[in-house]
């Protein structure tokens, strides 16, 4: 019997793994007064896709044991869950299968099996002993505000989500209320960048060696980290003058999801600006969503060198190969496609919500669920929860596979879904005006 493409294995596997994660959020012991399964499979769903979208005000609703779920299916997304598996085989120093190789190595987004499970059982250590790190700052600042046990609590799950990407607080108005805090602003931001920036970077700085790959994605990260700052803090009324909650509001749509602003008092303008960066996202192999900070710059890279007449690119005086270029431009038009799809569909279906908020808020929420964001202009009925709470019963459908998608991948979606073929012939060539 033919093995299912690893693609497709690793999508079901967050299918699976977010309806098991809802029938546990489900369960009376994990939430206080009356949940729906759908609402409990959106926050799982939420949750393991790294997302922070919710349609119920999480430290309300859930208790201790159901938001202790909630950091653990964060955990289990934001590293994958093909990743703590090489992590189990090579702790158990078990080489596992080569078709199981081959799902981490999908996972990761690298090229090659060689290494791939020591590469991503340090992963899994790093990135927890940088999780527990940034407990005892966050703590020292959230045991001022309550006992110390929720304060540890509070340190523990946001450490977890903020570097995991997720955006999820045990705050029903996130880290509004911290927004000239440094302490948690600083250690917030840090954990999102570091997780951001990507596992393969991470292997660059500690030997103190970069290779194109980590110069293109720290590169790219500081301009889109600056720019969006110096906009935010000379423009938008909500930031204007504050260092802290400027260089915060470029930081978190890359893509994380707090917020220590009220974004639906934002401008128009600096929604657009949001949605670009939540677009763009963190770098490959990493804890963030988006079409990725490489894409991006390649993409502007090819531009460049096209209109100079020159047909490779070329990047810190190295040439990139052809089918990166070409997989980069894949992952765009699929990532516009669908979320165009998504926006018009949700346009259709949530007519009385688009007539209420306008199509640049409604599609604000989906670039955010696709881009496992988490960000949100807010229920227009509901108090401390995302726009995607008044949506229907399809509304709701529509997002959770849209974080689904976005969190597998819009390339590994693809490939689910469409059986590879060799062709082994050509045809004559045809001419075409542009």
């Amino acid at each position: 019997m033919r093995k299912p493409s690893p693609a497709l294995v690793i999508f079901l596997g967050y299918i699976i793994i977010s309806a098991f994660g809802g029938l546990i959020l489900y369960l009376p012991i994990s939430h206080n007064g009356d949940l729906s399964f759908l609402d409990a499979l959106f926050t799982s769903t939420s949750a393991l896709c790294v997302t922070g979208l919710i349609v119920v005000d999480t430290p309300t609703k859930y208790t201790l044991f159901g938001k202790t779920v909630i950091s653990l299916l964060i955990l289990v997304g934001g590293l994958g869950y093909m990743t703590l598996t090489a992590f189990i085989l090579s702790a158990t120093k078990t080489k596992g299968s080569l078709y199981a190789r081959k799902l981490v190595v999908e996972t990761l987004g690298m090229g090659k099996l060689g290494g791939v499970l020591s590469f991503a059982s340090n992963i899994v250590l790093y990135s927890l002993i940088i999780q527990t790190l940034a407990i005892l700052p966050l703590f020292l600042s959230f045991s001022g505000k309550g006992d110390v046990f929720d304060a540890l609590f509070n340190s523990v799950f946001h450490s977890i989500s903020a570097f995991n990407n997720a955006g999820f607080s045990n705050f029903s108005n996130s880290l509004m209320n911290y927004s000239e805090d440094p302490v948690v602003n600083l250690t917030i931001m840090a954990l999102i960048v570091v997780g951001g920036i990507g596992f393969k970077v991470w292997t660059d700085v500690k030997e103190r060696r970069l290779t194109l790959h980590s110069k293109i994605a720290i590169l790219t990260t500081l301009i889109l980290i600056a720019l969006p700052f110096l906009f935010f803090y000379t423009f938008e009324e909500q930031t204007k003058g504050s260092i802290l909650k400027s260089l915060f509001a470029s930081i978190t749509p890359r893509t994380a999801g707090f917020n220590t602003v009220d974004y639906s008092k934002f401008s128009d303008l600096s929604l657009f600006l949001t949605m670009t960066l939540m677009f763009v996202g963190g770098s490959p192999g990493s804890t963030a969503g988006g079409i990725k900070t490489v894409t991006l710059a390649l993409v502007f890279l090819w531009v460049i060198n096209t209109l100079r007449g020159n047909r490779n690119v070329v990047a810190f005086r190295r040439e990139i190969p052809q089918e990166v270029i070409v997989r980069v431009f894949q992952t765009l038009v699929l990532a516009v496609f669908l979320m165009w799809l998504w926006i018009f569909a949700l346009s259709i279906s949530e007519r009385e919500i688009l007539e209420k908020v306008g199509i640049l808020r409604l599609s604000f929420e989906v670039i955010s669920a696709f881009c496992t964001v988490g960000l949100s202009t807010g229920s227009i009925t509901t108090p401390n929860v995302s726009l995607s709470a008044d949506f229907s019963l399809f509304g709701k459908i529509m997002i959770m596979s849209a974080m689904m998608i976005g969190r597998a991948g819009y390339l590994v979606f693809a490939n689910s879904l469409i059986t590879p073929r060799k062709v082994n012939y050509r045809f004559a060539k045809g001419e075409v005006v542009l």
